[in-house]
C-alpha cells in the first residue's frame, strides 16, 4: 500500500473517531456513563462506582445501584462545568476495565533478515480484527486560558493487550521465492498475532507481532512463510 493510501486510511479513522461528544457517550475514547473505579472524598483505595456524566456535573452512585432505586441521597455529585472551575476543585481520576474489540490496520511490517535475504519493510494492505483486555484512565481537571478563563479538560489514556486475526497481501515474485517461480502476483495472506495498544485520546497506536501464511500453492517457496514480523498499526474501536 502506498503512503498516500495509508494517509487516506488514517484520515478516515481520525474523522470517524472525532465525531463524538466529550461526555454522555459509551465510547471508550470519552468519559461517559458506566462503571469506573476512583478515590473520592479522601478514600485511601479505589472503589467501584456507577457514573452518569452530565453537562455540568457528574453523578457517582454505589456499584450495586442497579439493585436499588437511584436514590440521590446515596450519590456523590462532582461539579464539572465547562468554563467555571468549582472552588477547591481537585483533579479526579477514573479508571475502567473492559473487553476490547477493534478493527486494526498495519501501517508497516518489519521482517528480519532470512539467511542471505536482507531485512524487509513492507507496506502492503493488512487488516485484522483485534480482541483483548483493556484499561482506560480518565483525568478530569481544568486549565486556564491567557484570559484566565477556566477550561474543562478530560485527558484519556488507554492500554490494551490481546490477539488479532487478519487478512493481507504480499508481493510474490522470483526474488522472494529465491527464483523458484518465474512470475509475480499479489498473494493473499492469513495473519494471526499478538498486539499491545496505547490509546491517546481518540487514536489507538498499536505495536504488533505476527506470522504470515500464504494462502496458495507457493507457500512453501515464499521466504517469509511462517516467519515472525513486528509492525506498527492503528486501530478503530468497535465496542
Amino acid at each position: 500500500m502506498s503512503m498516500r493510501k495509508h494517509l487516506f486510511l488514517v484520515s478516515c479513522l481520525a474523522v470517524l473517531a472525532g465525531g463524538c461528544d466529550v461526555t454522555g457517550s459509551s465510547s471508550k475514547f470519552q468519559f461517559g456513563d458506566g462503571y469506573y473505579r476512583s478515590r473520592l472524598n479522601g478514600e485511601k483505595k479505589n472503589r467501584k462506582y456507577y457514573v452518569t456524566a452530565g453537562t455540568d456535573s457528574i453523578k457517582v452512585y454505589p456499584a450495586n445501584i442497579s439493585r436499588q432505586i437511584a436514590d440521590t441521597v446515596k450519590s456523590i455529585t462532582v461539579m464539572f462545568p465547562q468554563h467555571i472551575a468549582p472552588v477547591n476543585f481537585s483533579k479526579k481520576k477514573f479508571t475502567s476495565q473492559n473487553f476490547d474489540l477493534d478493527v486494526i490496520t498495519v501501517i508497516f511490517k518489519f521482517r528480519p533478515p532470512i539467511k542471505d535475504y536482507p531485512g524487509q519493510l513492507n507496506t502492503n494492505f493488512n487488516g485484522a480484527l483485534y480482541a483483548g483486555f483493556r484499561k482506560d484512565v480518565y483525568m478530569l481537571s481544568y486549565s486556564n486560558s491567557p484570559l484566565h478563563i477556566a477550561n474543562r479538560k478530560i485527558i484519556h489514556n488507554g492500554f490494551s493487550f490481546g490477539g488479532f486475526l487478519g487478512l493481507g497481501s504480499a508481493r510474490i515474485d522470483e526474488f522472494v521465492t529465491l527464483n523458484r517461480i518465474g512470475y509475480e502476483y499479489d498473494g493473499v495472506l492469513f495473519t494471526p498475532g499478538v498486539a499491545a495498544e496505547l490509546g491517546l485520546n481518540k487514536i489507538n497506536f498499536i505495536l504488533m507481532s505476527g506470522i504470515d501464511f500464504l494462502a496458495d500453492k507457493n507457500s512453501h517457496k515464499w521466504v517469509n512463510e511462517k516467519k515472525v514480523w513486528v509492525g506498527i498499526g492503528l486501530g478503530l474501536n468497535l465496542n
